[in-house]
């Protein structure tokens, strides 16, 4: 059920309690029903407030997606930044995964939809350009993370620019299989997946002896 209960909801005047009981309802929407039933009304309508409401603090449900989105990408930065070094490569990978899967189960399968109605529409207001610099700051503490990780560990990582992106994405790719079973369906168990593919990545990605 998308509404929430009177008790939870902001009370009148707390307006960073409304802008979170906005976020709160657009999310659940995304997860129920993915990115086309995600309405100004319908947001509003889960919030408890008026759509005018939903106006004082967003520009639309674009704004309101973007805003979504960088707050997960936010709490990412948030656990690399608290992270222990010295637990390895595949160590940080496992730990940041759960935080990865759960953006993607709430966000990650409405953002294709999204950018093609938005980006693709050249609709790129402030909003959408705050959250391509939250996506870039992600991926930049994640290299960081992993190179203080491989330099605690005595490892040295490849010098490429493509290995915080391919990272990021065999991460998301890892993510995607955990929700949708596929593990499972192969008779592996998901914690066996996680552990074969983090360790898989650390290989990938650690330059051997002798390597430029």
């Amino acid at each position: 059920m998308v509404a929430k209960t009177e008790t939870a909801r902001a009370a009148r005047g707390d307006a960073e309690g409304r802008r979170r009981d906005i976020l709160a309802s657009a999310e659940q929407l995304l997860e129920e029903s993915g990115y086309a039933a995600l309405t100004v009304r319908a947001i509003a309508a889960g919030a408890g407030v008026s759509a005018g409401t939903v106006y004082q603090y967003f520009n639309g449900k674009e704004d309101v997606f973007v805003a979504l989105m960088a707050r997960r990408l936010q709490e990412v930065q948030a656990v690399l930044a608290e992270l222990d070094r010295g637990i390895g490569i595949a160590g940080v990978l496992r730990e940041i995964l759960p935080h990865i899967t759960e953006l993607w189960r709430r966000l990650g399968r409405s953002a294709p939809q999204w950018e093609a109605k938005v980006l693709a529409g050249g609709r790129r207001g402030k909003g959408v350009v705050t959250s391509a610099t939250v996506y870039r700051r992600t991926l930049g503490a994640l290299e960081r993370t992993l190179r203080e990780t491989a330099e605690a560990c005595g490892q040295t990582l490849i010098d490429d620019p493509a290995l915080p992106h391919w990272v990021w994405d065999a991460l998301i790719g890892i993510a995607d299989d955990v929700l949708l079973g596929g593990s499972r369906q192969s008779r592996v168990r998901p914690k066996r997946l996680v552990e074969f593919a983090t360790e898989a990545i650390e290989r990938s990605i650690v330059a051997g002896p002798g390597a430029n």
